[in-house]
């Protein structure tokens, strides 16, 4: 893979990234631009993955102090005091197979671990059933805590954690008034 690069969501960028989403429905929510920009606020983790120059993904998560009324997310709220929830993740048709989701994931638990958050959290669907995404998050380490259905009955999904590896002693977490790119070498 070459010239891959995660950043930091822009407001800007807002409205590209709903086209993406929404082109990815069922197995992802449908969400209005309000919405997005709800989510862009919220986020304690919003980036997006660019390839060669175009959009292939992004990845949005909530830590337990986000205003943030998803029946996924308060499931996981109720259960663990200290968390990082993978609330979406949408990668491009054209950068399908490509990596993106796992340097995502891969990102997302090095910010996690910089800020000690002991767990990743998700759900994936099994009705509809996402089977990529299934064997996805199995290779990546988490294990199912429960299941519930929702939509009206329309889905169910099932609740996964994966603890996160913590951070080499020999690797520096950044302190107060320190900056930090979330781990992200591509940023300078």
């Amino acid at each position: 893979m070459s010239a891959l690069e995660i950043r930091d969501v822009r407001k800007d960028s807002l409205n590209d990234l709903l086209k993406l989403n929404q082109s990815n429905l069922p197995h992802v929510g449908s969400i209005s631009m309000s919405e997005m920009e709800h989510l862009h606020r919220q986020a304690v983790y919003f980036r997006v993955a660019e390839f060669e120059s175009q959009t292939a993904g992004f990845l949005i998560a909530f830590d337990p102090q986000a205003d943030y009324n998803s029946l996924n997310f308060r499931w996981f709220k109720k259960r663990y005091s200290a968390f990082v929830y993978i609330d979406r993740i949408v990668v491009a048709p054209h950068a399908r197979r490509k990596g993106i989701a796992l340097s995502l994931y891969q990102d997302l638990e090095h910010f996690a671990a910089q800020r000690n958050m002991p767990i990743m959290t998700c759900e994936y669907n099994l009705r509809p059933k996402n089977e990529i995404s299934r064997q996805f998050h199995q290779r990546y380490g988490f294990k199912e805590v429960g299941t519930q259905i929702t939509e009206n009955g329309k889905k169910t999904v099932s609740l996964q954690i994966k603890q996160v590896v913590p951070l080499s002693p020999s690797i520096k977490q950044p302190g107060k008034g320190e900056s930090s790119n979330g781990g992200n070498p591509n940023q300078s």
